[in-house]
């Protein structure tokens, strides 16, 4: 019995790596907004109600096309860490995913032009988006709490806003994305995002004085 949901899980993964690999191509040949099911089944030898089996329908295999030649990069930030140990490590690996991301870059560039235009596909981006914050989000919030001077939410956005940035850059001018500068834009970030532990009285304040003075 496992070992028949295995190969059913198998195959399915054969599948779904065949639409993903035929929706680049036809995306490559004919562009976004040509790429239907009937085209992507046909280059990969199926039938249209095999991509329904395995996806929920065109835009999430777009997306998940996308996804497969983009960057693979790891924003968990559950592990229990100092914040600016987080954000050193986060830089890190998106520093060794730069690479792949120029790679892709320009279909990349192409599918977020197509999203803007087709309010479907933005649909179904921005809630994988919003996943995405939600998540960062809640992980912040349980680790930093009180601690945040900002919103997690907030801190969420900067975090992928940086990483976008730093991502476009890269593709258009390599040479200036330094590693150790990247590293110290996050470890920044981490710095201003949380509040001070012990701040200093302002001008006029007596420092253990009361309220009453």
């Amino acid at each position: 019995m496992a070992e028949s949901q295995k190969r059913r899980g198998n195959k399915r993964e054969r599948t779904r790596a065949k639409l993903i690999a035929a929706t680049l191509a036809v995306i490559e040949e004919a562009g976004f907004d040509n790429a239907s099911l009937e085209a992507i089944a046909g280059r990969a030898g199926v039938t249209r109600g095999s991509i329904y089996s395995n996806f929920a329908g065109r835009d999430e295999l777009m997306l998940a096309a996308i996804g497969s030649r983009g960057m693979q990069l790891d924003r968990d930030f559950s592990a229990p860490a100092p914040l600016k140990a987080h954000l050193r490590a986060f830089a890190e690996r998106l520093l060794d995913q730069l690479p792949a991301g120029a790679r892709g870059g320009e279909m990349v560039i192409g599918y977020a032009l197509y999203a803007v235009k087709d309010a479907e596909q933005r649909a179904t981006l921005a809630g994988v988006y919003g996943e995405m914050f939600a998540k960062i989000a809640a992980d912040l919030e349980a680790q930093y709490g009180a601690r945040l001077a900002i919103s997690p939410h907030a801190l969420a956005l900067a975090i992928q806003s940086l990483a976008m940035g730093v991502v476009w850059q890269f593709i258009l001018s390599p040479k200036d994305v330094r590693p150790a500068d990247v590293i110290a834009a996050f470890e920044a970030l981490a710095d201003g995002a949380l509040r001070a532990r012990d701040p200093s009285p302002l001008p006029g304040e007596g420092v253990g004085r009361g309220p009453d003075g």
